[in-house]
């Protein structure tokens, strides 16, 4: 059971979409313009475009059954989040790579902290406009004093975001085309170093 957290618009409801896509449980992953993703199911959820309640969805993937709870991102469902990091071994905290930590993520970390609840974090948001991950990464570091190790990298950020670089298995993976899934490839040249690098 993991609960994926974070700040107000950092892009969970989308990110839960994508692995349910990823994993086969889906077609196509929607929007949350769209008003028809998953979890985000009540009316008040697609007419406001926010996550209000936590929803629990579920991938398999090689044969483990994975239990994902979506929480909002706003500080007034906070009862929401608690209740779903009671019931989760850990989490997925999500942050935005334009904005960073934003003062939400604090507070849920603070309380996984308490919880003593290992976590992830997915630096969401990538292709955005003025997206920097060695900033966020930065950020990420200095504000919550762990040692952080990511186990992929961006090949590009903003305009430029071209896909990722899984860190484990020295593979990259460029966006797909709209509804289909990527698949590995060879690193390219101009990312080797970077990636021998973090790896």
């Amino acid at each position: 059971n993991v609960a994926i957290a974070g700040h107000g618009g950092t892009g969970k409801t989308s990110l839960v979409e994508h692995i349910l896509f990823a994993g086969q449980v889906l077609q196509k992953a929607e929007t949350v313009d769209s008003g028809k993703t998953v979890s985000d199911y009540s009316d008040e959820e697609i007419e406001r475009k926010i996550s209000i309640h936590a929803s629990l969805t579920h991938v398999t993937w090689n044969q483990i059954k994975i239990n994902f709870i979506d929480t909002p991102g706003s500080s007034d469902f906070i009862g929401e989040v608690i209740g779903a990091f009671r019931t989760s071994e850990s989490a997925l905290v999500v942050i935005g790579a334009k904005v960073g930590v934003q003062i939400e993520t604090l507070k849920l970390w603070r309380r996984l902290d308490a919880m003593k609840k290992p976590r992830m974090v997915f630096v969401n948001k990538l292709d955005r406009e003025r997206a920097d991950f060695e900033v966020v990464l930065d950020d990420i570091k200095g504000k919550f004093k762990n040692t952080f190790v990511p186990v992929s990298i961006p090949m590009g950020t903003g305009e430029e975001y071209k896909g990722i670089i899984d860190l484990i298995g020295m593979q990259a993976y460029f966006i797909p085309e709209s509804g289909k899934t990527e698949t590995a490839v060879e690193i390219p040249a101009e990312y080797a170093e970077a990636a021998d690098e973090y790896r």
